[in-house]
């Protein structure tokens, strides 16, 4: 470990006097064999429904555009915008000048073979892309899935630690040596982070999927990750096929009657916190639900918004159904309280951690479940409406017992 911590100090301090080095000697890794009219990617991407990325293809490179807007404490106040630029650059060949827009744009060489993620729905995205065992380091022991965990364990994947909790480790990145780092860049407090990853010429992709207001638009980001493997054929074919499914859900649920339900969680001192215009809430809409809290609160920033029991008691006494068991909630209110809900009454109630793992502390909801939302929308509308999905299971929803809550 002090070895590894002398090579990190040494590289950091020498990072800065190599900038043009890095990219002299970048190109001659590239290598020339490149020919203006050759098109090296045939299969394209074309976005519909993500904001926060875009892609252009030119020859034997594509330039990728990144962007997110952070607001402290998820509240409505000024945002602090970050812009990124991306040249990926085919094995082999030159990479183009960079000057204009391109003047501070971050070559990586593609396709990419080992590579770090940091938070864990990006195992997901390409486990889906057939890509999984392309990783070499992850965020740390949180993954759902047990064979990522294992490996974990033994040391045959490094761990950087997560986004949403801390930068992330240079000392294991230096030491696995990845020919790609898909950051997911949580906090404006860790961009010096990403500076010196790149500083330390480890190849860094900023990745802001979490900055989609759109269920869809999230789950088109398969199409981001696979701009670095060549990927573009499958991640398109496995788009195509959720788009697909959510449009044959949502006229299945047009059929049945639309009813009065909420989405929100009791995060303790009489406060609640309630889904209104967030990816929870936009799966209501789609199971042709009516969200009785929309037309009366205003969400904040990121769709959502904290609710006292006497608001809750006053807008969503009547609704027929409610999603309140979610991961981040509380112990519930007593009887006497939870009794004044039409749905508390009624056994209509439901969660979202079917695929949890509290040994781990580990929920698929927060993997699986953002690259799949064809299949959490059928999950919502087996629950409200059984009738019309007669023979499916649910993957990651199920009835809330009330009688014996999952939060204690």
């Amino acid at each position: 470990m002090r070895t590894n911590l002398l090579i990190f100090c040494i590289c950091l301090l020498s990072a800065c006097g190599r900038t043009l080095e890095k990219e002299a000697d970048l190109h001659s890794e590239l290598g020339s064999d490149t020919q203006s009219s050759e098109d090296y990617f045939p299969d394209k991407v074309d976005i519909k429904y993500a904001r926060h990325f875009s892609v252009s293809y030119h020859g034997n490179y594509k330039v990728v555009k990144t962007d997110a807007t952070f607001y402290p404490n998820g509240k409505d106040e000024i945002g602090e915008d970050r812009k990124d630029i991306l040249v990926l650059v085919q094995k082999g060949t030159q990479a183009p000048a960079l000057e204009g827009e391109l003047s501070d744009a971050t070559i990586i060489s593609i396709p990419a073979d080992k590579v770090a993620v940091n938070i864990q729905h990006s195992e997901s995205f390409l486990r889906e892309l057939g890509l999984v065992d392309r990783i070499i380091a992850v965020g740390g022991l949180y993954s759902y899935n047990v064979e990522m965990r294992t490996k974990v364990l033994s040391g045959e994947l490094g761990q950087i630690g997560y986004s949403w909790h801390s930068p992330p480790n240079l000392e294991v990145l230096l030491e696995r040596k990845p020919e790609l780092f898909l950051m997911t860049l949580a906090s404006m407090a860790h961009t010096e982070s990403l500076d010196k990853c790149r500083q330390l010429d480890i190849p860094t992709a900023t990745v802001f999927d979490w900055a989609e207001q759109d269920y869809l638009g999230r789950a088109e980001w398969i199409k981001f990750y696979s701009l670095f493997f060549n990927a573009e054929e499958k991640a398109n074919r496995v788009f195509q096929d959720i788009s697909d499914r959510i449009e044959e859900l949502k006229t299945l649920a047009a059929k049945a009657p639309q009813e009065p339900a909420m989405w929100g969680y009791y995060t303790s001192k009489s406060r609640w916190l309630f889904q209104l215009t967030s990816f929870p809430a936009q799966y209501m809409r789609d199971a042709n639900l009516k969200n009785v809290l929309i037309d009366n609160v205003e969400p904040n920033a990121n769709g959502v918004q904290s609710l006292s029991t006497e608001q809750l008691l006053l807008l969503g006494k009547e609704a027929s159904h409610w999603v309140i068991g979610d991961i981040h909630s509380t112990e519930l209110p007593n009887e006497t309280i939870m009794a004044s809900f039409d749905s508390w009454n009624s056994g209509q109630l439901y969660h979202n951690r079917k695929r949890e793992d509290p040994i781990s502390n580990s929920s698929d909801w927060y993997a699986t479940a953002i690259v799949r939302p064809d299949t959490v929308l059928a999950d919502l509308i087996k629950l409200v409406h059984p009738e019309l999905l007669p023979e499916y299971q649910p993957v990651f929803m199920d009835v809330f017992d009330k009688e014996t809550p999952l939060n204690q």
